[in-house]
């Protein structure tokens, strides 16, 4: 399953995509920005995207999470900023807050890919 990940920081970006590849996932790449992410996503359909809320362009990442579904790409929010952001009616397929334990992401991933 390829994983796109739309995270701003690259230290955590390379961190998640470190533990998705030692976990068997394949790394659709890594975006910074909403417009990255689409254009990415556009080109490239992978399976599912972590979103960060907080992104490079701008607290963009609930349009993001809108966007992809509306393509019929199903993601998963992982942020710091879960509290302080209204997620009711997202379309996300989970929310994971940071920081989180490894074996919480990988968890949800399996129970959330398609088989």
């Amino acid at each position: 399953m390829k994983i796109m990940i739309c995270e701003d920081n690259i230290v955590i970006a390379m961190s998640i995509e470190m533990l998705l590849e030692d976990s068997g996932f394949e790394s659709a790449g890594i975006v910074t920005t909403r417009t990255a992410c689409l254009q990415e996503c556009d080109a490239n359909r992978p399976d599912m995207v972590l979103v960060d809320l907080d992104l490079a362009d701008g607290p963009t990442g609930v349009a993001l999470v809108r966007d992809l579904h509306a393509r019929g790409i199903p993601s998963i929010i992982v942020s710091g900023q879960t509290s302080v952001i209204d997620l009711s009616g997202s379309p996300a397929v989970a929310v994971l807050e940071k920081p989180f334990h490894d074996a919480a992401l990988i968890a949800l991933l399996e129970q959330s890919l398609p088989a």
